[in-house]
Formats: structure tokens, C-alpha cells, sequence
């Protein structure tokens, strides 16, 4: 489905890194207790988003991620599609391999014009926007008010 658990979790890291000073990496654990993530998953996640460029990353004491700036003016919807592939676009809401006009199962009809418009709304909203909303208080990232 269009937001696994991964999804979620790297959209989160993602978003509380943006809210960071660039300067200053995050350590990995610290993002994991922050958003009360599972470490070893998030550690993941957050290698599978340096290996795609939307994260720095450096070892050591001193050591961490941090957002590089071609992300923050990534839609949700891009970053999704960079994390998932574009698999995501593809997939059924009833879970079968092939669901496309031609090869539709019974919910196609009913769920291709929710899926659009959500991609949509996905597209219009950039990782940098979401950071901003959550810094001004005009929504929360889980149990976060502001970082």
C-alpha cells in the first residue's frame, strides 16, 4: 500500500531533520527515541535514504544525518516514489499483483479517482512545507508540538 510503516517512519526522520539547523547531524537513535521509532528499523530507513541522496550521513562521535537540500523541496509524493520506487502508483487496494484499466479488480473503478486525488494532494505538499507547519505549530509530528 501507498504508506507502509517505512513510509511513515522516513517521512517523519525526514521531516524532523528539516526542522534541524543543516549544520547539526542528528543521530540516528536520537531521531528514533525523538519520534519513538524503533532504532534498528529507523537505522535502516535512514541508510536506504542517504544511499538515495536525501540525507547526508557521516560516522563518529560527532556523527549523524542530516537533510541535503534537494530534499526539503521534494513533494511527499516524490519522496515516497524515491523510498518505494513507483511501484506505489501501480499497486491494488485489495492487494493483487495487477490492477491496472485493463487487468482491474472489483474496487479499481470505486478507488482509482481516491487514489488520484491523494497523489495530488501528496504532490502539492513538500517535505519543507511539512517542517514549517509542525515548526509553527499548525500541526504535530506525533507526539512532537515543535522540536
Amino acid at each position: 500500500m501507498l504508506f507502509t510503516r517505512g513510509n511513515q517512519y522516513a517521512i517523519q526522520a525526514l521531516v524532523l531533520l528539516a526542522m534541524q539547523p543543516r549544520d547539526k547531524a542528528s543521530m540516528c537513535r536520537d531521531l528514533a527515541d525523538t519520534l519513538s521509532i524503533p532504532y534498528p528499523y529507523l537505522s535502516k530507513l535512514m541508510q536506504q535514504c542517504a544511499k538515495l541522496g536525501l540525507v547526508g550521513a557521516s560516522r563518529g562521535r560527532t556523527g549523524g544525518y542530516w537533510l541535503l537540500d534537494r530534499a526539503e523541496g521534494m513533494s511527499i509524493f516524490e519522496l515516497i516514489e524515491a523510498i518505494n520506487g513507483e511501484r506505489h502508483t501501480r499497486e491494488c487496494l485489495l492487494g493483487f499483483k495487477e490492477c491496472a484499466d485493463d487487468s482491474a479488480c472489483v474496487m479499481h473503478c470505486e478507488w482509482k479517482p481516491v487514489k488520484e486525488g491523494m497523489f495530488a494532494v501528496l504532490k502539492e505538499q513538500s517535505l519543507g512545507q511539512l517542517a514549517d507547519a509542525v515548526r509553527d505549530g499548525r500541526c504535530v509530528l506525533g507526539d512532537l508540538v515543535s522540536a
